[in-house]
């Protein structure tokens, strides 16, 4: 009996020791993070950068952001989201107009971002950490938060530089995403191996300077 009594007390230690870990694990970024404060309202040209890579080359171009708003109380930023208008994709790299046309049509295809099916995407800011020091890019903080493409919603988190000054917001970030995560698969090496250099990287780069005013 004392020997049972024992084993669970050790169980219980252990089980508790568990539960401690995982809540120090989730205080870096505030997942429940409220947008309180001031709005301040992207402006209506507001674009996102895009780039995308395979073994030779890379094609780049726009997004037009078709909605958005910050949140920002006691010079801090506390939330926001945006909407992305997938039908603005614009190919900035190719100058022939049948080629940039094709390549326009085939990104909008279900092929990528399904376009017809998902007119638009989004971010949910869910939660906002400011660094200790800005890091050797010049970031400040680090948001995390929910992007949806394709109806497809997955959490992302990424280094920013965030600036609070007369009435305005001012954000910029430069990250990568996994494509295959909102299931585009077009020739990804993770699922069509046998391409070899054929291959297009799951990788797209974002890249987005973005002012926000009240």
């Amino acid at each position: 009996m004392k020997k049972t009594l024992i084993l669970l007390f050790v169980a219980a230690s252990l089980l508790s020791a568990c539960g401690e870990k995982k809540t120090e694990e989730t205080t870096s970024i505030d997942a429940n993070a409220t947008a309180t404060g001031d709005a301040y309202q992207l402006a209506a040209d507001s674009k996102l950068n895009w780039t995308g890579s395979k073994l030779g080359g890379e094609h780049f171009g726009t997004l037009t952001l078709s909605s958005g708003e910050l949140f920002a109380e006691n010079g801090a930023l506390t939330g926001g989201n945006f909407t992305i208008d997938m039908n603005s994709i614009v190919v900035e790299d190719l100058t022939d107009p049948g080629k940039n046309a094709d390549l326009t049509d085939h990104l909008k295809s279900d092929d990528f971002f399904s376009v017809e099916k998902n007119p638009t995407a989004s971010f949910q800011i869910k939660g906002i950490a400011a660094l200790d020091s800005a890091d050797a890019n010049g970031n400040t903080h680090t948001v995390s938060g929910t992007l949806t493409i394709k109806g497809i919603a997955n959490d992302i988190q990424f280094p920013a530089l965030v600036s609070i000054a007369d009435n305005q917001v001012n954000t910029k970030a430069e990250f990568k995403i996994d494509r295959t995560l909102w299931d585009i698969r077009f020739k990804s090496g993770k699922f069509f191996p046998e391409l070899g250099d054929k291959v297009i990287s799951d990788e797209i780069g974002i890249r987005f300077d973005l002012t926000a005013t009240k």
